[in-house]
C-alpha cells in the first residue's frame, strides 16, 4: 500500500471516529452507525483503495467482483469498504446507478453493496449520514444487516426518523 492509499483510509476512519461513532440526538443519543466503532476497533473491516468504474467493473469478470468474492469466503471481516481514491470520480446519480447495478449482480451471494458519495443529501433531522469524504462502497452480508437493523428497532435509534427516511433505507422490511 501506498502512502497515499494510507491517508485515504485514514481520512475515512477518522470520518467514522469523529462523526459516525457519535451519539447524537436524531438517533435517540445514540451514534449514527451504531456498529462501526466496535467493527473498527476489532479490525473488523477490509480497507481497499480501488478506481471501481460502470465501465468496466458492472461484470462477473472484473476486479472488484473478485474483491467481494473474496471477502464473502473469508471469514476475517464483517465489511469491506471499497474507497475510491478520486473524490470527484462519480457524481451522486452515478454512484447511486454503479451501486444498484453491482448489487443486481451480487444479489445470489448474501451481500449487499451501499454507495457513499459527498453529494447525497439523505439526512435524518438535518444529520447528513452519507457524506464521506470519499467515494465508496460499503459491502456486508445480508444477514448482518438484518440482524444490525432488528436490535435497532428494539432502541430509540430510528425514532426520529421521517417515513421517507425509512423507507429509503428498505422499512418496513419484507
Amino acid at each position: 500500500m501506498i502512502n497515499s492509499d494510507l491517508e485515504i483510509i485514514n481520512s475515512m476512519v477518522e470520518y467514522m471516529h469523529n462523526f459516525l461513532e457519535k451519539p447524537h440526538r436524531a438517533f435517540g443519543n445514540m451514534p449514527i452507525c451504531p456498529f462501526v466503532e466496535k467493527a473498527r476497533l476489532q479490525n473488523n473491516i477490509l480497507y481497499h483503495i480501488y478506481r471501481f468504474s460502470p465501465n468496466y467493473d458492472l461484470n462477473l469478470n472484473s476486479h472488484l467482483i473478485k474483491l467481494i468474492d473474496d471477502f464473502r469466503t473469508s471469514l476475517s471481516y464483517e465489511v469491506m469498504l471499497i474507497i475510491h481514491p478520486d473524490q470527484q470520480a462519480m457524481t451522486l446519480n452515478e454512484s447511486q446507478y454503479f451501486a444498484k447495478h453491482l448489487n443486481e449482480i451480487i444479489s445470489g451471494t448474501g451481500l449487499t453493496a451501499f454507495a457513499g458519495n459527498s453529494d447525497d443529501k439523505f439526512n435524518v433531522q438535518g444529520v447528513y449520514t452519507r457524506q464521506a469524504p470519499y467515494i465508496h462502497l460499503t459491502i456486508q452480508t445480508d444477514k448482518s444487516i438484518k440482524i444490525a437493523s432488528e436490535l435497532l428497532l428494539k432502541t430509540r435509534y430510528y425514532q426520529n426518523w421521517s417515513a421517507e427516511n425509512l423507507k429509503y433505507v428498505g422499512f418496513p422490511r419484507k
